[in-house]
């Protein structure tokens, strides 16, 4: 969705209004009509090549039409910024600003909802304007000056604008949460209730996301009132999208990149996305995948805005095909191509997981993902497999040899991966126990000739410079 990053070129002016003379000329969706959509949002639905609604749509959109509370999980890419927005919008009083606010854990994903309701908007003169970290906050009080009536953005940057007087909330009629587990967690929990505390005025509560534990739901009630409860996804049935294949692969930290290089050569996909833990691991991963011809670049926290901007745009354009991120673009990248996701590190937390491999296999479309498990991480790998409810397959890379752990590799440089607690030293060494999802039959036997294997961070051990 190239939009999402073209928005912020003019991202004050309101949705382009069409005249209706060209509108008979448009087969509108009849299975969104029968939802209560008015012509005005189904014209728009029509331009971007809607038919059928996802599940997530077909039950939440009736329900948020009635002004009710609501409460929605979906496996992602099942399209739930259309459950909420749509309804939004046709709801909108179009002379009233500030009546809408979308909360979002990332700024990647501020940009991408904004970006879908602009088009959901199409046909109705909507103002938007985003609010988020990581760049000049001129430019976006500028935007809340032209008296939005919808405004998407992320907790910290919503508080800083409010608190200057330039995001009025006491007249909200719509709050959403996207992604409600992640605004509810330690991180952002206090913002979000003070968000909420400022919204004194009657208004309609959604919040969604793809995940939503026992705990968080628990958490939520207390911001509804009487929430109608729309899971599409059952404790019993498989979290993450049928149609993304899913796959581990048994590697040990020290031969990761290795594996990753040869992986992507024999996988050749399109466009991919790998996650690792650290920020250091990110660009690492980037340098070596560049070095090695592959169009690669980094994404995390640490990058300028307006560099992680140029990265998101050249990888929606199809100018880099592989993204190497953190799990801040877990939850902010919405591109329908992404052929494959590779867990270069395994996630510890398993919602982590669903998130990160909903990047593929969105919106009817097929994908793959691919996780490296390490010696000891087995019940990591059980973890994901209870909850998403499915088994993953064993993948092995054709011609990988795995190599011997190198006595001088410095694992801070190279491996997130815990280092084992210290012990008496023995003579010889106890191979560790065989762990439950960790199959060492997807090693084979080291080369006994191979020579001392570099360090992956590329440099040897060297004595502090003072």
């Amino acid at each position: 969705m190239e939009e999402g990053l073209d928005a912020l070129d003019d991202p004050h002016a309101a949705a382009p209004h069409h005249a209706p003379m060209h509108h008979d000329r448009i087969d509108l969706p009849e299975a969104f009509k029968v939802l209560g959509l008015e012509p005005a949002i189904l014209h728009s639905l029509a331009d971007i090549g809607f038919v059928t609604p996802s599940e997530i749509q077909e039950k939440l959109i009736p329900i948020a039409l009635t002004g009710a509370d609501v409460l929605g999980q979906a496996r992602t890419g099942t399209g739930k910024t259309a459950a909420f927005g749509l309804p939004i919008l046709q709801k909108l009083d179009l002379s009233i600003p500030f009546q809408a606010i979308v909360i979002v854990p990332t700024r990647e994903l501020a940009v991408q909802v904004e970006a879908e309701m602009r088009r959901f908007a199409k046909h109705k003169p909507v103002r938007f304007a985003l609010a988020y970290g990581g760049t000049k906050i001129s430019g976006q009080l500028k935007q809340l000056g032209h008296q939005p009536h919808v405004v998407v953005g992320t907790p910290g940057r919503i508080m800083d604008v409010q608190e200057r007087g330039a995001l009025p909330l006491d007249n909200i009629r719509f709050v959403v949460c996207d992604e409600v587990d992640r605004m509810f967690d330690i991180g952002f929990r206090d913002d979000i209730r003070k968000i909420l505390g400022f919204c004194t005025a009657a208004h309609q509560t959604m919040f969604v996301s793809a995940t939503i534990s026992d705990d968080i739901e628990r958490m939520v009630h207390k911001h509804m009132t009487n929430p109608q409860r729309v899971f599409t996804s059952s404790k019993e049935e498989q979290l993450t999208n049928p149609e993304a294949t899913q796959f581990y692969v048994g590697v040990e930290p020290w031969d990761k990149q290795r594996a990753l290089k040869m992986l992507m050569r024999q996988e050749k996909p399109e466009l991919a996305i790998i996650f690792c833990r650290t920020k250091r691991s990110v660009d690492k991963v980037a340098a070596g995948l560049t070095q090695d011809g592959i169009a690669a670049s980094a994404i995390h926290g640490d990058l300028m805005q307006n560099k992680r901007e140029r990265v998101m745009r050249g990888f929606k354009t199809g100018k880099i095909h592989v993204l190497v991120a953190t799990d801040l673009a877990s939850r902010g990248i919405d591109v329908h191509e992404i052929t494959h996701v590779v867990n270069y590190d395994i996630p510890e937390d398993a919602e982590v997981y669903v998130h990160r491999v909903g990047r593929t296999a969105r919106m009817g479309a097929t994908g793959r993902a691919f996780t490296f498990v390490s010696r000891g991480q087995g019940q990591l790998q059980t973890e994901i497999e209870k909850l998403i409810n499915n088994l993953l397959g064993e993948y092995r890379i054709e011609g990988f040899v795995a190599s011997k752990e190198p006595n001088n590799r410095r694992r801070d440089l190279h491996d997130d991966t815990p280092a084992p607690a210290p012990g008496p030293q023995s003579a010889t060494p106890v191979a560790p126990p065989p762990q439950e999802g960790y199959s060492p039959t997807s090693f084979a036997n080291a080369d006994p000739a191979a020579k001392s294997v570099r360090p992956l961070s590329g440099r040897y051990p060297t004595k502090r410079r003072r």
